[in-house]
């Protein structure tokens, strides 16, 4: 009678266990059944990203097989991009803007690797920096949360949308009116850095661009007629070409940065430090500070510097 009694509860265990792994099961199965699609729409926060998808006729296209990975903006992303209406964004552009955020393949948190990735948006890859205080994409978005599943990809999500850019370096500077002095300079130097700074290219360009208030002062000392003097012209390029460095460093790739660093001054180069703000150091004009960081261009990235660095 013990024995039965033993082999009864014993039963009566392995039953309730098999039941409670079946239910684990079933739970999995569950979730890896939503696509990429369905998880997105079964979460609060992305519905915007949802109206968005829908606007522009790309739900489908996230549930096909994949596998993708997708950096999705929450709502408060979308608010912070100043998108709060989908109304003035036409189809084209918003189809433009979300395949900007989706990558063939899945990639998990843990195999994310600083470096340029190209997206569904053919014509704008996203450039992904990662440093101790996590990954960033195009120097100043953040991944906010990573690894959630889906039967297709793995989505992480951002806090910012990821606008693709549609103007190179040198548009975006003449149509700046705070670099209307190194816009001035650049035109009367010599046409090889026009050229250069408008130029498509894979790896890209870092401009530190200093603003009229930066040449204000450096006036003082060097006045813009000797720069602009045409025997000058080579001195006037090579202070020019100095603030320019090959490939595209954003402010989050700096952290890795360590030691001198090339510029297209072939004769001079700058180092970093980052201690108190970020501050790009010229050999012979010490250090200037990085005020504004990151604007994407699609050749290349600037930033905006408070002092004209001199080789």
């Amino acid at each position: 009678m013990k024995n039965l009694k033993k082999t009864g509860l014993a039963l009566l265990g392995f039953v309730l266990l098999g039941l409670s792994a079946c239910s684990k099961d079933e739970e999995n199965n569950t979730v890896m059944t939503k696509d990429i699609t369905d998880v997105a729409i079964a979460d609060p926060q992305f519905s915007t990203l949802v109206s968005a998808l829908t606007k522009a006729n790309l739900v489908t296209a996230l549930k096909a097989t994949g596998p993708f990975t997708v950096f999705a903006p929450n709502n408060t992303a979308f608010t912070k991009a100043g998108i709060t209406s989908l109304d003035g964004i036409n189809n084209t552009d918003l189809t433009n803007i979300l395949t900007n955020h989706v990558v063939s393949g899945e990639v998990m948190a843990a195999n994310v690797t600083s470096g340029t990735v190209p997206t569904l948006n053919s014509s704008s890859p996203i450039y992904i920096s990662k440093n101790a205080d996590g990954v960033f994409i195009n120097g100043n978005i953040k991944v906010i949360a990573t690894d959630v599943d889906a039967s297709n990809g793995v989505i992480h999500v951002i806090d910012n949308v990821i606008t693709p850019p549609t103007k190179n370096l040198v548009t975006i500077a003449a149509e700046n009116s705070n670099f209307s002095e190194l816009v001035s300079l650049v035109t009367a130097a010599d046409p090889a850095v026009v050229t250069a700074l408008s130029q498509a290219s894979a790896s890209g360009l870092t401009v530190f661009a200093p603003t009229n208030a930066a040449f204000t002062e450096l006036y003082k000392t060097v006045p813009k007629a000797t720069l602009l003097d045409p025997a000058n012209r080579t001195l006037l390029t090579n202070v020019l070409l100095y603030h320019v460095v090959p490939g595209r460093v954003f402010s989050t790739d700096l952290p890795n940065v360590s030691g001198e660093v090339a510029t297209a001054n072939s004769a001079a180069k700058v180092t970093f430090n980052l201690s108190g703000g970020a501050k790009v150091i010229g050999k012979s004009s010490g250090n200037s500070n990085i005020t504004s960081a990151n604007i994407l261009a699609t050749n290349g990235v600037i930033h905006v510097i408070d002092k004209v660095l001199l080789p």
